[in-house]
């Protein structure tokens, strides 16, 4: 069910529908509100009916009895002797607006006032671009007014030196504008949830990788550290070994050598003696004491 707001603009109640509350009977459709300039007040509506419009009912503001979003509902029936009193009441949509100070202003375009007790909140002017102000629609407070004719009004200046703005359209826009930051921050806070639930996701799945990946590494440099000290220990046994029968090697070659050599000088040795004994020349003795000498030094 729609909420009927509790200050309306002046034109959002013309043409609604107008019943009476106890007989349900149709009063016709508003076609007029009546407004006192001097109190500020609507004092009543006029509905129009029948054939062409042409019968007419005046309804006191203070007989209606609700104002719903299809129709009105009023109690008691129209007084028709206050209809010339109505009519005499000043329809202020269209008047000029004037300063006291003798400057035009705009024109009053529209007015709002509280449903409950008809009493004008504010009216509307349009601005036709006075001291520069835009050309566009501003709250005019009640107060403001000193004056009201049928033509014109005449306002304090001092009251509109800073008008506020009320374009619907700018306000309207605003709202969306409003209502889309308002969405957008909603939208971008839980983007930015969710990327920081992601990330903390990543965050851990990359944790657990690198610790995969630094374990695998270990395994690896242990594997790697324990067969190149396999390698070092073969390579020093082999070494060790080479080394061993070299050495050996050498030292056999040597043993040899050294036999060969002392066999060859044993039968050099055995050759000078057998020719020492042959020779005349030297006599017994002395050839006695070389044998005896080359005995020595074998």
């Amino acid at each position: 069910m729609n909420k009927i707001p509790e200050v309306m603009k002046h034109s959002q109640l013309l043409k609604r529908f107008v019943l009476d509350k106890k007989t349900v009977e149709d009063q016709g459709r508003i076609e007029q509100l009546c407004l006192n300039t001097q109190s500020h007040q609507v004092i009543g509506f006029i509905c129009k009916s029948g054939i062409f419009g042409k019968q007419k009912k005046v309804f006191a503001w203070k007989q209606i009895e609700t104002i719903g979003t299809d129709a009105t509902l009023v109690n008691g029936d129209s007084a028709q002797e206050s209809l010339d009193k109505f009519n005499n009441t000043v329809n202020i949509i269209g008047n000029e607006v004037w300063t006291n100070t003798g400057e035009k202003v705009g024109l009053i375009v529209e007015y709002l006032l509280n449903i409950k007790t008809g009493a004008v909140v504010n009216y509307l002017f349009k601005s036709n671009g006075w001291r520069g102000v835009l050309n566009s629609i501003y709250l005019l407070p009640p107060e403001a007014v000193s004056s009201a004719g049928n033509k014109r009004v005449i306002v304090v200046n001092s009251s509109i030196e800073n008008p506020q703005c009320y374009t619907e359209g700018v306000t309207q826009k605003i709202g969306l504008v409003q209502d889309f930051l308002q969405e957008d921050l909603v939208k971008t806070r839980e983007h930015i949830n969710v990327a920081k639930r992601e990330a903390k996701k990543l965050l851990v799945g990359f944790q657990e990788t690198a610790k995969v990946v630094k374990e695998q590494a270990q395994e690896k440099a242990q594997v790697v550290t324990e067969q190149a000290k396999q390698k070092v220990e073969e390579f020093q046994s082999k070494s060790t070994e080479k080394k061993s029968r070299k050495s050996k090697q050498t030292s056999n070659d040597f043993s040899t050598k050294i036999q060969e050599v002392t066999a060859e000088a044993k039968e050099k040795i055995d050759g000078v003696k057998s020719q020492w004994r042959k020779n005349s020349n030297i006599s017994k003795d002395d050839r006695e004491n070389i044998i005896d000498d080359l005995q020595i030094h074998q």
